[in-house]
């Protein structure tokens, strides 16, 4: 550890992420760097990941600003869609105000975030994580019959293959 990072030298910084808008960086996240109180010192450049690591919060903000993050998991509307009468549409306008994207973020949410939710929190992570384990065997049930099909149709091939009497050595030489 710095000597600087003891005393939180990162507190006398002002940072933002922003979206590049001129050529040749344009759509490209940056990062300016200010020392509050130093306008001599400035640092604007394209983001590192040592930068997202410092800056973690800063990057987050970025992040949920520019909707740029990539949502790994499955979305609130297609829970909505799949199952209304479990998950409905004020339910998924309340979770989406409070930054939950993904039915895996809901499931797994702890008790402190699900007092934010208020009454009933507790019981919509049980039904996000019902929701999730029903998907899961229903996709893993449909990838198991997909297996068996292709399985059949390599077993038709090979009795087909075999059934078919090749003779055995060279072709007799004709006369």
């Amino acid at each position: 550890m710095l000597d600087s990072d003891v005393g939180n030298g990162n507190q006398n910084l002002n940072v933002e992420f922003y979206t590049h808008e001129k050529e040749p960086y344009k759509d490209r996240p940056f990062v300016r760097i200010i020392v509050t109180g130093d306008t001599t010192n400035i640092i604007d450049q394209p983001v590192r990941e040592d930068h997202k690591a410092r800056f973690p919060r800063e990057w987050m903000y970025f992040q949920m600003k520019s909707d740029t993050g990539q949502v790994i998991g499955t979305s609130l509307p297609d829970w909505n869609k799949d199952q209304p009468e479990e998950f409905n549409d004020y339910q998924m306008v309340e979770l989406q105000i409070l930054k939950f994207q993904t039915v895996e973020q809901v499931a797994t949410a702890s008790d402190g975030q699900l007092q934010r939710i208020g009454m009933g929190g507790t019981g919509l992570r049980e039904r996000a994580r019902a929701y999730l384990l029903r998907k899961n065997q229903t996709e893993s049930s449909t990838e198991l019959a997909k297996t068996r099909n292709e399985l059949d149709e390599l077993k038709a091939q090979m009795a087909e293959l075999l059934s078919e009497k090749r003779k055995a050595g060279r072709p007799k030489k004709e006369a």
